[in-house]
C-alpha cells in the first residue's frame, strides 16, 4: 500500500512553482519542512534540487542529510565539503544556475530571520516573479511567531531583507514529541489571523505522521503534508519517529 504523503494537496501540487523558498526561524521546522517537501516531490516523479542557503543557524540545516537525500536521487546544493559544516555566508554557484535552469523543480532552504534573508539578495533576478514561491514556516509556540502581529512583522522584515516575496504561510505548530492536535489547530488560527492581516495566504499544514491519528486532516480546510522526522538529534537512533524512512 503507498505511503500517505499529502491529503487533499491536489490543487496546491498541480499549481505548484518552480522555485519554492521555506524560511522561518529557529525552532519553526523549517529544515524538516523543506527536506520533507523535497522528498514528498521527487516520490511523485519530479526532478528535484535542494539548496541549503541557511547561514544563520550551525544545527539541523538541510546539509545534515545530504547522503539520505542524494540516495533517493535529490541533488543537494551545498558547499564545498571542506566547508561544509562552516556558519559562513557561502552560497555555492551551482544554486544561480540551478535557479536559471527550468528543467528542475528547486526547494530553497533559508535562514529565517533578517540576517539569513539577505543571502537572498544576491540571487535576485535568478528567477522571474511567478516563477517562485518564498513560504514562511509557523510555529504558533516559537515567541518570534505567537502572535498574528509577530507573524506579520517577520514577514516584512524579510522582504525588506532578502527583495523576495512571502506569499505564503506553512503551518507547523509543534512541540516536537509533545505535539498534539490542539496545538496544530491552534497554529492554523494564528495562520488564519495573520493571513487577514497581510496578502498571505495558507499553503499548507505540515502533520507529523504519528499525530495523524489524532488530527482530522480531510476535515481542516487546507492540503496537509505528511512530516516523517529527518532531522534527528545526534542520540536519537534508526529507531527513533521517522528515521526508519531512510534506513531500511
Amino acid at each position: 500500500m503507498p505511503v500517505t504523503r499529502w491529503i487533499g494537496a491536489e490543487a496546491l501540487l498541480a499549481g505548484l512553482k518552480r522555485v519554492n523558498v521555506f524560511c522561518g526561524g529557529y525552532g519553526s521546522g523549517k529544515t524538516e519542512v523543506a527536506v520533507n517537501f523535497a522528498l514528498h516531490l521527487s516520490e511523485e516523479g519530479r526532478k528535484v534540487r535542494i539548496a541549503d542557503l541557511d547561514i544563520v543557524n550551525p544545527y539541523f540545516r538541510s546539509r545534515e542529510v545530504r547522503a539520505a537525500l542524494r540516495a533517493r536521487g535529490i541533488e543537494v546544493l551545498v558547499p564545498e565539503e571542506r566547508l561544509v559544516n562552516a556558519d559562513l555566508p557561502i552560497v555555492s554557484p551551482e544554486v544561480k544556475g540551478a535557479l536559471e535552469s527550468g528543467d528542475q523543480s528547486v526547494v530553497l532552504d533559508l535562514g529565517g530571520d533578517p540576517a539569513g534573508a539577505r543571502v537572498m539578495a544576491s540571487l535576485s533576478g535568478g528567477w522571474e516573479d511567478g516563477d517562485y514561491d518564498g513560504l514562511l514556516v509557523v510555529n504558533s509556540r516559537r515567541p518570534f511567531t505567537g502572535t498574528a502581529d509577530a507573524v506579520v512583522k517577520v514577514i516584512a522584515d524579510i522582504e525588506a531583507a532578502s527583495g523576495m516575496r512571502i506569499g505564503k504561510l506553512v503551518v507547523n505548530s509543534h512541540l516536537i514529541d509533545q505535539t498534539d492536535r490542539a496545538v496544530i489547530e491552534e497554529g492554523i488560527r494564528l495562520a488564519e489571523e495573520a493571513t487577514g492581516s497581510s496578502a498571505a495566504t495558507i499553503a499548507f499544514v505540515a502533520v507529523e505522521r504519528r499525530t495523524l491519528e489524532d488530527f482530522d486532516a480531510e476535515g481542516c480546510g487546507y492540503p496537509v503534508m505528511v512530516l516523517d522526522r529527518m532531522m534527528l538529534k545526534p542520540w536519537e537512533n534508526v529507531g527513533s519517529p521517522g528515521s526508519d524512512r531512510f534506513r531500511h
